[in-house]
């Protein structure tokens, strides 16, 4: 079991965080907590909105879960700019050479 508020891994039947100090509540009770693979792709690929989303969601109940999809579509947003302006750039080159 992680802690929900420093992510440190801590005995499942703790209920303080030996790191952090903070009260921890049972997250083993609504599932495990680990990355969504069909979330990510989907956050990565298709929506990155969705991962965003779905931070504000699980960040309270599946912290790594909920960390994972949001760094997902961030990736995927950051990838879309900077793939679009090596486009721009490109373009805006072949376009200055041919004149």
């Amino acid at each position: 079991m992680y802690c929900p508020h420093c992510d440190e891994q801590i005995s499942s039947y703790a209920e303080v965080c030996p790191k952090c100090g903070a009260t921890v509540k049972d997250v083993s009770s609504s599932g495990e907590d680990k990355p969504n693979i069909a979330v990510n792709l989907l956050s990565f690929c298709c929506i990155p909105i969705l991962g965003i989303v779905m931070f504000f969601v699980w960040k309270d109940d599946k912290p790594r879960a909920a960390k994972s999809a949001l760094i997902w579509s961030l990736v995927s947003i950051v990838l879309w700019f900077v793939v679009s302006f090596g486009f721009g750039l490109l373009g805006a080159l072949l376009g200055a050479m041919s004149y």
